[in-house]
């Protein structure tokens, strides 16, 4: 499926509506053509978004298996923690570009859906810094450190559409679909599509047309950019053999008698047809080295079948090459070779040489060397020796060509169950994450959640949104300290407010300092003022605590991350040692240290894939994202590993 342009500006309009104040958090590889961004929010569920050249970009719900990143893709993750501006399209362009904001400046991320597509990072004043594909043609170039232009335009705006500029259709020779195909830049369906509203053959050529005709397709187009634009249309998926084969994003009259489904997202559908397209690329993908094996063997047969034909004829000739040997000497009373070598052409033979006493005689390339005295017979049994010879060369064949038809047989059995696994496999939909996932989090020893911030933002979400009456809030006096809220308390659960206060301890800055122990306090909701007195600033994620704070003292600043079952779901889970213990299958106990926290992670995922790797598969899928997430803001050293009280 191909995207037209008005498709294109319905997809930027509502990514706009839904990513803007996102983060990119991550990005990755899913092939040579597609990436995929990673999108981070405080306050909301997080989102993933694909970008893949040529094709088009939309928000998946579904696992997607990545691949190893190519060079782009270092390039590209210098716009991690980048902020979502804004996204556009370029009036009448099958183009959508990212304005993305970082602490390293402003960015530009463009994707490219015609043709074979592009994507093209830019720096905030247009100039490429990356490029998926780089050009040079006559009217564009799109090379690191050049200017980022846009391709030259092709037929008209759609979207801006007058009807002088469709009144030429009127004079052309050209069929009416072909010739709105060209002027348009629409697809065949597009056009289909306002020629069946309008009630006019396809075929009709443009002469044939009045202008009541024209004026009556142009209010049909008008018609279909209101109907994609409208944010209440419904999306049609249309489907063969059960499988997504196009998506509409309204209803098409020319698609009703097809087999298909309603959405009342665009995007969703269109993640439906995407996300097969690149299942089933994948599985072709995959595939590729047996049917080239399949190729190999197909050709090897035929050059076999080519020599065992071309021996077979040998074979016949020399056998009749003998029997006119044979027959001359019988009617001659010839005795030896020497009597007949004059006769050898006419026989057949098709070249003799003397070298001293021997004779190399040449039938059909077999070289049959004798001696010149030799008798008729001795001469004649050579040449069935060399029969012999081929003949065992012609079952030797025989028996090769066995061999590769089973081997082609097993290899084309291989993707047939390949391919039928491949058409039953369910697209992974990716777990919709709970709230408290977007934060700092753990399950305290006593059962109790306690969640923290990760960020200025994040601590305002957790008091703004999720404090409650009967929690209470955990703090430190130290600069960058998260907010942590231990959610339904009890202070007689001593062992869970220690706890709290401890993961405020080490997800403070105290980690970055490397100090060993710190104090933290808590307090109850009532006493934490959202808003501050009259005349004074509080800075974002700042509170005005009120009244007496309780100080836990001494706490030490160390950390656990565990493999938590979270209802049906593995899930990793970072908080102190004795709480994460309790409620892990496997953990690791980690304290400050100078190392990066993607070290840090690499090395925590290979400790959890080595002790429970065979006893739960799943510990391979976790992302290292998740774990970093869990982890404090540096990296630091693994001092202890374990397995936790949760059972597998």
């Amino acid at each position: 499926m191909e995207l037209s342009s008005i498709e294109i500006k319905r997809i930027v309009r509502e990514l706009d509506e839904t990513l803007r104040g996102y983060y990119i958090n991550n990005i990755h590889q899913i092939d040579e053509d597609t990436i995929l961004l990673k999108l981070h929010h405080s306050e909301k569920p997080e989102k993933n978004l694909i970008i893949s050249a040529g094709k088009g970009l939309w928000l998946t719900r579904y696992s997607i298996e990545r691949e190893e990143s190519l060079g782009i893709i270092s390039n590209l993750r210098r716009i991690i923690r980048a902020k979502i501006l804004g996204i556009q399209q370029p009036s009448g362009e099958r183009i959508a570009i990212l304005n993305l904001s970082s602490s390293k400046g402003f960015f530009k991320l463009i994707g490219e859906f015609f043709g074979e597509g592009n994507i093209i990072l830019t720096d905030g004043n247009d100039f490429i810094i990356s490029v998926l594909r780089k050009l040079r043609v006559r009217h564009r170039e799109l090379l690191p450190g050049i200017k980022y232009s846009l391709p030259p335009s092709k037929g008209f705006d759609i979207s801006n559409l007058s009807l002088d500029q469709l009144l030429p259709l009127a004079s052309s020779n050209l069929e009416a679909s072909k010739w709105l195909g060209r002027n348009l830049a629409l697809s065949k369906k597009y056009v289909e599509e306002i020629l069946k509203r309008a009630e006019i053959d396809p075929k009709t050529i443009g002469l044939s047309l009045t202008e009541k005709d024209v004026e009556r397709i142009f209010t049909k187009i008008k018609e279909i950019i209101n109907s994609v634009e409208a944010k209440d249309s419904k999306s049609m998926l249309i489907l063969e053999d059960g499988r997504p084969k196009d998506v509409t994003p309204f209803e098409f009259l020319s698609y009703k008698e097809k087999n298909f489904r309603i959405y009342s997202s665009y995007l969703e559908a269109l993640d439906e047809l995407f996300t097969e397209e690149m299942k089933a690329s994948k599985h072709e993908k995959s595939l590729k080295p047996l049917r080239q094996k399949i190729e190999d063997i197909e050709f090897a047969l035929a050059e076999q079948r080519k020599q065992k034909e071309s021996i077979s004829i040998k074979v016949v000739f020399l056998r009749k090459i003998a029997s006119k040997i044979l027959n001359e000497a019988f009617s001659g009373n010839v005795q030896n070779i020497e009597m007949i070598i004059d006769k050898f052409s006419k026989l057949g033979i098709d070249d003799v040489r003397l070298t001293d006493d021997k004779l190399l005689i040449s039938i059909k390339d077999s070289k049959i060397e004798v001696d010149k005295k030799s008798s008729i017979m001795a001469f004649v049994s050579k040449i069935y020796d060399e029969v012999k010879s081929l003949e065992r060369k012609v079952c030797a064949i025989e028996l090769a060509e066995k061999s590769l038809i089973a081997e082609k047989d097993g290899l084309m059995e291989k993707i047939k169950k390949y391919e039928e696994n491949a058409k039953h496999e369910e697209k992974v939909v990716k777990r919709e994450k709970k709230w408290f996932e977007r934060y700092r989090w753990f399950i305290t020893s006593d059962g109790l959640l306690a969640v923290g911030g990760r960020d200025a933002t994040s601590n305002t979400a957790i008091i703004r949104k999720h404090m409650d009456d009967n929690d209470i809030v955990f703090h430190a006096d130290i600069q960058g300290s998260p907010f942590f809220i231990l959610k339904n308390a009890d202070l007689e659960m001593e062992n869970s407010m220690n706890e709290t206060a401890q993961a405020v301890a080490s997800y403070s800055r105290a980690w970055k300092e490397g100090f060993t122990s710190m104090d933290v306090y808590w307090v109850e909701p009532k006493q934490v003022k959202m808003q501050a007195p009259s005349g004074m600033y509080l800075p974002k994620g700042s509170f005005i605590i009120e009244g007496k704070k309780n100080y836990i003292k001494d706490l030490e600043v160390k950390i656990a991350i565990g493999v938590y079952k979270l209802e049906n779901n593995i899930v990793i889970m970072g908080g102190p040692p004795s709480a994460v213990k309790k409620n892990s299958i496997v953990f690791v106990v980690i304290e400050p240290d100078k190392s990066t926290i993607g070290e840090t992670a690499k090395k925590v995922k290979a400790i959890f894939v080595k002790m429970i790797g065979e006893r739960l598969k799943l510990i391979k899928n976790i992302a290292l994202d998740d774990i970093i997430r869990a982890l404090p803001p540096d990296g630091g050293k693994i001092v202890f590993t374990g397995f936790g009280e949760q059972s597998i």
